[in-house]
């Protein structure tokens, strides 16, 4: 349609490029002050000098959602294209905010996970805007903070707004459609010792050896019990125990042991029944050793998190179809239905709003948080005709 023709050269011609190599040159990564802060006002700055409606909203001191929109006639449906504003640190990744552009690549933190991807989102926003059409349901950006962390941008705008009919979560999923993935819990266990000195270890006891017992109980018969629980997207929930800390010095019998546990749950399960499934396994190795005495707690602090629930899009909801014409009307090979491997904001979104969610993005998941991130130039491209044409496809166009 000549529509589509007129929206996608005006895209083409925005500089998407240049606007994440620019994005990647503002650091905003986990534990700065005002961490978002820069970005932000960037993002504000590049719909304002376009005419296009933007606002800030501080969702803490110093940390601000920034939103965008394109007001439709009220006769189609919404979409929001929404992605996260903040990053993981620097670690190892040399020159982490050059913005380097080289070899049909950018480089530096944040440019596959998700610089990049929101440029793509701006560009689509951008380019429709200077085609002059008018959509029939309106169009939003969302650009939020804290992904990396608590996720109080996404609830934030769970709570307050602006909420669509549907959303898409711009990770890195190499244009793959995600519509969906596992609920996320971050759990610690407390095994319980008597603290006695070395020399007298038979006296004490030993709650590091008490932690290995419950370590390999875990993985010797509560794993196969959660690979029989099948999603037919998601696929089986998972528990990975990432860390642990027990003990004073070596000659002392150590009074505790914490260990620290990653629960991805399913849509079949709830999360009273991981918090229950643990407490069992611990009553199970009480039977078996009065000495055996632990607690399961939540990482976080009652309250301090909303629970981040799984979810999973029907694949045959109008979203996803509006996504393969898409797909279409470019060029575009359709991709399969996929789950995204980690968590989203379309976890919040999804779970505490009635909007419709995939995640989909340009870059290579893989290269996210890493030594090497970096992202095609020509997959950003790709990815913001794609976001246009799916806006175009999903909200419709004034006739």
């Amino acid at each position: 349609m000549k529509e589509h023709v007129t929206v996608l050269d005006n895209i083409n011609n925005v500089d998407v490029v240049n606007m994440a190599s620019d994005m990647v040159k503002i650091p905003s990564f986990s534990f700065m002050e005002n961490q978002e802060k820069e970005m932000a006002a960037y993002i504000e700055d590049l719909f304002y000098e376009e005419g296009i409606p933007v606002s800030k909203t501080e969702v803490e001191p110093g940390r601000f959602n920034v939103t965008a929109w394109l007001r439709g006639t009220g006769s189609g449906k919404s979409l929001m294209l929404s992605g996260h504003l903040d990053t993981v640190p620097p670690y190892d990744l040399e020159n982490p905010f050059s913005g380097r552009v080289e070899g049909g690549k950018l480089y530096g933190r944040g440019s596959c996970d998700m610089k990049g991807p929101l440029a793509s989102m701006i560009a689509a926003i951008i380019g429709i805007h200077r085609s002059g059409i008018r959509l029939e349901g309106d169009l939003y950006f969302t650009g939020v903070i804290d992904e990396e962390e608590r996720g109080k941008g996404v609830e934030y705008l769970a709570n307050n707004g602006p909420h669509t009919q549907a959303a898409v979560i711009g990770e890195p999923t190499g244009m793959q459609i995600a519509i969906g993935h596992k609920g996320l819990e971050w759990i610690k266990i407390i095994v319980y010792g008597k603290k006695v000195h070395g020399g007298k270890m038979d006296r004490g006891i030993n709650a590091i050896l008490m932690a290995s017992k419950l370590i390999e109980y875990i993985y010797a018969y509560y794993v196969p019990k959660l690979n029989r629980r099948i999603h037919p997207i998601l696929g089986h929930p998972t528990i990975n125990i990432g860390k642990i800390n027990g003990g004073d010095q070596p000659s002392t019998v150590p009074g505790t042991c914490t260990i620290e546990i990653d629960r991805r749950w399913i849509p079949e399960e709830s999360l009273d029944q991981v918090y229950k499934e643990l407490r069992e396994i611990i009553e199970t190795l009480q039977k078996q050793d009065p000495k055996f005495r632990a607690e399961v707690l939540g990482i976080f602090t009652p309250g301090e998190l909303i629970p981040h629930r799984p979810f999973c899009t029907d694949p045959e909801d109008p979203l996803i179809h509006s996504i393969h014409c898409a797909m279409d009307s470019i060029g575009c090979k359709k991709k399969d239905l996929i789950a995204f491997p980690a968590w989203s904001d379309a976890g919040i979104l999804s779970g505490y709003t009635k909007t419709k969610c995939v995640v989909m993005g340009p870059g290579d998941l893989t290269l996210a948080h890493s030594a090497h991130e970096s992202i095609s130039t020509g997959d950003l491209k790709k990815a913001a005709l794609l976001y246009g044409a799916l806006a175009l496809e999903y909200c419709g166009v004034e006739r």
